[in-house]
């Protein structure tokens, strides 16, 4: 009863109370990880984000690429198009044996196990390919959260991505709760707000014009992030970026609602099957 008349007084309220349920259920425990997987933690808890380049070889990256224009030759049906020339498949590794390479590396999903804090799978990996379009928009559309609470993805750049071809872009900070806090003053947002206009981001960095960070980087890197950042595809000003994302999920998640949302999926049984049974 306590506990309901504190979720009615306000967002506010409403939302600190489940920042806190989240918490309790979700600690986070690096002690038993190597060295290297403590340290990138940390620095994804931190910041929201850690790059690491090299990830994959150029050998790597070019037959990724290849699997991917097969793909969205021959398997129209399963294409996301969007209004800013992104197209997508989701449940790509079971399309690529290249491309699954990704989706089941054993560091990934134990950074995201951890990270999560909670039974985690790698859902599905998403293959996008998105070209200069002079849209206002990159890959993913605007500066947005994924979720309010904490999220794992891993980001594999399959070209190279400067300024000019669309890099992530990310306000460094702004999924822990002081700068939640700091940021939602700043700019007047709303509670549990994920979405965000170009003038409100921009009410953020003048502020703190340094937390702002363009991810440009060659083919191979991988950038491992908390999704509960600000972030976005900075809109392509020339060429095509290849690109594979792995969507990590706690088990709980994954389930029809979830095939639902992302349909169509390439083998949605199989996704489901990662799933916790009853």
């Amino acid at each position: 009863k306590i506990a309901k008349k504190i979720l009615t007084k306000s967002p506010k309220a409403y939302t600190a109370a489940h920042t806190l349920k989240f918490e309790n259920s979700h600690r986070q425990d690096f002690s038993k990880l190597t060295e290297k997987e403590k340290n990138i933690l940390l620095e994804i808890k931190k910041k929201g984000y850690v790059v690491i380049p090299d990830f994959f070889d150029k050998n790597q990256c070019e037959l990724c690429v290849n699997d991917m224009d097969l793909m969205f030759q021959n398997n129209k049906e399963l294409i996301h198009e969007s209004d800013y020339s992104d197209s997508r498949i989701f449940g790509a590794e079971y399309l690529s044996e290249n491309i699954n390479s990704f989706a089941t590396h054993s560091l990934l999903n134990n950074l995201a196990n951890a990270y999560n804090a909670v039974p985690t799978d790698c859902g599905f990996t998403l293959a996008g390919k998105i070209s200069a379009s002079g849209h206002e928009y990159g890959s993913g559309g605007s500066w947005h959260k994924d979720s309010y609470f904490r999220q794992f993805k891993s980001l594999l750049y399959l070209t190279d991505v400067d300024e000019n071809h669309g890099p992530f872009q990310i306000i460094s900070e702004s999924h822990d709760k002081e700068h939640i806090s700091s940021d939602s003053k700043t700019a007047n947002l709303k509670s549990m707000q994920c979405q965000f206009d170009q003038n409100t981001v921009k009410q953020i960095l003048d502020k703190e014009p340094e937390r702002l960070h363009s991810l440009t980087a060659k083919a191979g890197t991988v950038v491992l992030v908390d999704t509960s950042c600000i972030h976005r595809g900075v809109p392509l000003k020339e060429g095509t970026r290849y690109a594979l994302t792995n969507y990590f999920f706690e088990k709980k998640q994954i389930n029809n609602h979830l095939i639902e949302h992302f349909s169509p999926l390439a083998s949605p049984d199989k996704i489901l099957k990662k799933g916790i049974t009853n």
